[in-house]
């Protein structure tokens, strides 16, 4: 074994490690260590940088900010009193007028100040002798319409029985048939009357002739009557001949007339004309009687009109007329007078104008409870605000607020002064189980913007360095110092944008320069701002 171990070569087994393959490989790393390293930390250094510094480069618009300025306002408890103000009793909404709606004079007045009356019922009456007379000409007028309706319905149904019965045009074509036959039949027997007058006419020119040649064998009469006989016999014949141009001229006459009345008798133009008339006369009298119907009912209308009736159930409030007096009516001007005949109010319905003083209007709002004290009534009444006016006193230095009066008690009545009390009203941030007051918000109010969709307020986001327009809910008023409560819409840590807001829009990149220090925002606690703040919020809570 020893002896084969020793006759092994090992060199066969070895690598041959030459030089050039070293220095080769020793030129690569050289390169690397020396170039790419190197350049690519200086690329990544440049590349931290440019990112570090790119809002340096960067086109940004520059602007100022304000904070948003916060307050902790004071929530009251519901049902607390706020403040007291005074003001009297009205009808709810206004009071309503009986009026006349037709001109007249007032006979009677029906009712007294405070009597409860309900609707529909009498309140006065008007002299009604013309509204009488013109209801009696207006039926008068609809019966003679209605006689007139008699007799065009009368027309229509003779002209309708000529239409389907034409009995004068067959007559009239039944006439001329006839004499049409006649004139033919004439004409045809012409020629043997005019033989007949021939032969006459021959035999008494034989007479004369026999006569004549008697000579005094007969009496100068005899030949006479001889001669006349002939003179007759000729004038028979003449006019025999001189008849046939005229049978002929009838005849043909009779013809065209024949076919006239034939035709009529085929196309009935006349009687179908009469039939349109008569249904036209018709409708022409159903519409006047339509029209003296309306007039009827118009007449019978002012004639219930003589009496002026509660448009409500209620108690009379004024008696606005007296007997003897004119009323205009409907649709007169104040010129000619007044169509008011009494005030009514609804017992049920009944409000306080109270007269608020300007610096506690923030403390009202619409469905604010509040109590109502007069001095007819021992305790106070519950009422609720339903109305705030737009327009203040300014020699009282006061606004009118209408509270409604729930469940008035009778013996409330209009112009009665009374002392409405405002109580807080219900507030959600009251009802949580945080102790802490709540946060309240102030914005500058030049700083809104009032748009479609509501109001909005620039404000920069200062993780982003972007514009960004906000929606927000705003509100009622302003206080002194020129802000505005943000009741939605923003956070306490919102900056609000100051200068620069003109050429803005949404997402455009910003560079803040610094804080507006004119702006309400900007006021910090230490200058006093805030604890103002904190008072108008405690007002408008």
């Amino acid at each position: 074994m020893s002896q084969q171990a020793s006759q092994l070569d090992l060199s066969q087994l070895a690598v041959d490690r030459a030089a050039p393959m070293a220095t080769r490989l020793k030129k690569n790393r050289s390169w690397l260590s020396r170039y790419v390293l190197p350049l690519a930390i200086l690329a990544g250094f440049v590349g931290l940088f440019g990112w570090a510094t790119r809002e340096t480069f960067l086109p940004a618009h520059p602007i100022s900010i304000t904070p948003v300025v916060v307050s902790r306002a004071e929530i009251k408890q519901e049902g607390t009193p706020l403040f007291q103000a005074a003001g009297w009793v009205e009808p709810r909404p206004t009071p309503v007028l009986a009026s006349s709606l037709a001109p007249g004079v007032i006979c009677d007045l029906l009712v007294i100040e405070g009597q409860h009356v309900r609707q529909g019922e009498p309140v006065a009456t008007l002299i009604d002798t013309d509204a009488k007379i013109a209801l009696a000409d207006a039926q008068a007028r609809l019966e003679m319409q209605k006689g007139e309706l008699e007799r065009a319905e009368a027309a229509l149904v003779a002209t309708q029985t000529n239409l389907e019965r034409p009995v004068v045009l067959q007559a009239a074509l039944a006439d001329a048939d006839a004499l049409l036959a006649k004139t033919r039949r004439e004409l045809d027997n012409l020629p043997y009357a005019i033989e007949a007058a021939k032969t006459r006419q021959t035999l008494a020119a034989e007479n004369v002739r026999r006569k004549d040649l008697a000579g005094d064998a007969i009496t100068g009469r005899v030949l006479r009557e001889a001669r006349g006989e002939l003179a007759a016999a000729n004038n028979a014949v003449e006019t025999l001949v001189a008849r046939r141009p005229t049978l002929e001229t009838q005849l043909e006459s009779l013809q065209r007339k024949r076919t006239a009345l034939a035709d009529q008798l085929s196309l009935l133009t006349e009687e179908k004309r009469a039939v349109a008339e008569a249904k036209a006369m018709l409708t022409i009298i159903r519409s006047r009687i339509e029209q003296s119907r309306l007039a009827v009912e118009t007449a019978q209308l002012q004639l219930e009109r003589m009496t002026v009736r509660s448009p409500i159930d209620g108690c009379v409030l004024s008696l606005e007329a007296r007997p003897g007096q004119w009323l205009s009516g409907m649709g007169a001007s104040s010129q000619q007078g007044s169509n008011a005949v009494v005030g009514l109010y609804d017992p049920q319905r009944l409000q306080v104008r109270v007269d608020v003083r300007l610096e506690d209007v923030p403390q009202v709002q619409i469905g604010q409870p509040a109590q109502i004290e007069t001095a007819a009534l021992r305790e106070a009444i519950a009422g609720e605000v339903i109305s705030v006016t737009t327009q203040a006193d300014i020699q009282k230095n006061t606004l009118q607020v209408k509270v409604a009066v729930q469940n008035p008690p009778a013996v409330i009545k209009p112009e009665m002064l009374a002392k409405v009390t405002f109580l807080a009203p219900p507030s959600p941030v009251a009802e949580e189980d945080s102790g802490e007051s709540p946060l309240r918000m102030f914005v500058p109010q030049s700083l809104v913007s009032a748009a479609e969709g509501g109001a909005t307020v620039w404000v920069v986001n200062l993780t982003t360095g972007l514009a960004e327009r906000k929606s927000v809910e705003v509100g009622r008023g302003a206080t002194e110092d020129g802000l505005v409560e943000v009741v939605n819409g923003l956070v306490p840590t919102d900056k609000i944008i100051v200068g620069g807001r003109e050429l803005l829009s949404h997402g455009m990149r910003v560079r803040v320069t610094g804080e507006d220090r004119s702006s309400p925002g900007a006021w910090s606690p230490s200058t006093g701002a805030a604890a103002r703040t904190a008072q108008v919020a405690e007002k408008n809570s």
